[in-house]
């Protein structure tokens, strides 16, 4: 009972519009039952007050055993939609929650929304409050509840607590649309060294045991009989092409922040097309370390770096090499963007 009196740090009670409102007319009703001395407006100005009393102890109450967390999406991408909760817990025993409402940020943009427990929560039960952000800028951002509330059950006066919650998220560049200059060769579409690897053809190099997706085309009869189980062929993929970027942010080369934000997008676009087709092998922003790109999470560790960059900036970290077909980036005419290896361009957007 101490905190109805002496709040807490960050803690704070304020009337809302209308308890202003119920205060003022308070105050009327009490400067006029002191001038008539009337036992009525005396009466009525109790009860005005207990009212307020009342809310206040209300509305400290509701957010006691109130539990709360924040949870993201595992990506954010500019212009695509993300998901941001709030979940909500109600640790009591014997009463139920109701009405919060909570102020979500996203530091870096400014964008704010609040989100509302609209339904009551019973003891010992939880829910998630969902935000559907559309991200409108590359980032690496905190997203946090500053401010969390409750007006019940009057909404004469309003209770705020700290949020106390957040996350670091990464927003990658949106996606953009580039034009592929195709030249002779296999793989994504452009000519470049082979390497032999596990694929879909070529020379056997081997069985392994058969997995949910295996083409049925692929399994070995003759062995899978002799050993009672599906047995597969792994075969070499021949004349495969493979290729690395390399990202440099250097002020020199981008004459803005507009140009530069394409960069960004066409780098992002073309390791997620390189990567589908099985066709990227290393990555590196120059200053940093050179990224294997061989599974999924690697793909996002450099979309993470590219969500971070910013123009002039040299990441920290060792030196590194890009190995096979290097894909550099640079400004062409206008403030198009141009993806090169060996001197000849081999996309623009």
């Amino acid at each position: 009972f101490k905190e109805l009196f002496v709040p807490p740090k960050g803690e704070k009670v304020l009337p809302t519009a209308s308890g202003m409102m119920l205060i003022l007319i308070g105050l009327c009703l009490g400067l006029a039952a002191y001038n008539t001395e009337n036992n009525t407006l005396f009466a009525a100005l109790s009860l005005l007050v207990s009212l307020i009393v009342m809310s206040g102890f209300f509305c400290w109450a509701n957010l006691l055993c109130a539990r709360w967390r924040l949870e993201t999406s595992s990506t954010f991408r500019v212009g695509e939609v993300g998901e941001i909760a709030i979940v909500v817990q109600n640790a009591r025993q014997w009463f139920s929650l109701f009405s919060l409402q909570f102020d979500v940020e996203c530091e870096k943009s400014g964008d704010s929304n609040q989100l509302y427990l609209k339904d009551s929560l019973e003891p010992g039960s939880s829910c998630r409050i969902v935000w559907r952000y559309r991200p409108k800028m590359r980032s690496v951002t905190n997203i946090r509840i500053f401010d969390a509330f409750s007006s019940f059950p009057f909404g004469f006066l309003r209770k705020h607590v700290a949020g106390e919650c957040q996350r670091e998220v990464r927003i990658w560049p949106a996606r953009i649309e580039y034009r592929r200059l195709r030249t002779v060769g296999s793989g994504f579409g452009w000519q470049g060294k082979s390497t032999k690897r596990k694929g879909t053809t070529g020379e056997l190099i081997g069985l392994r045991p058969y997995s949910k997706g295996d083409a049925p085309h692929s399994i070995h009869w003759k062995v899978s009989a002799r050993q009672g189980t599906l047995m597969v062929k792994q075969n070499a993929s021949e004349s495969q092409a493979r290729y690395s970027m390399e990202v440099d942010p250097g002020g020199y080369l981008w004459s803005n922040e507009e140009v530069f934000e394409k960069m960004c997008s066409l780098v992002a676009s073309l390791a997620e097309d390189l990567f589908l087709a099985g066709d990227l092998d290393y990555c590196r922003i120059v200053g940093g370390p050179t990224i294997k790109i061989s599974r999924v999470a690697d793909l996002e560790s450099f979309l993470d770096e590219i969500a971070g960059l910013e123009l002039g900036s040299n990441a920290k970290g060792g030196s590194g090499s890009v190995y096979s077909n290097g894909i550099s980036f640079t400004m062409l005419d206008g403030n198009s963007i141009g993806a090169v290896i060996n001197g000849v361009t081999i996309a623009k957007a």
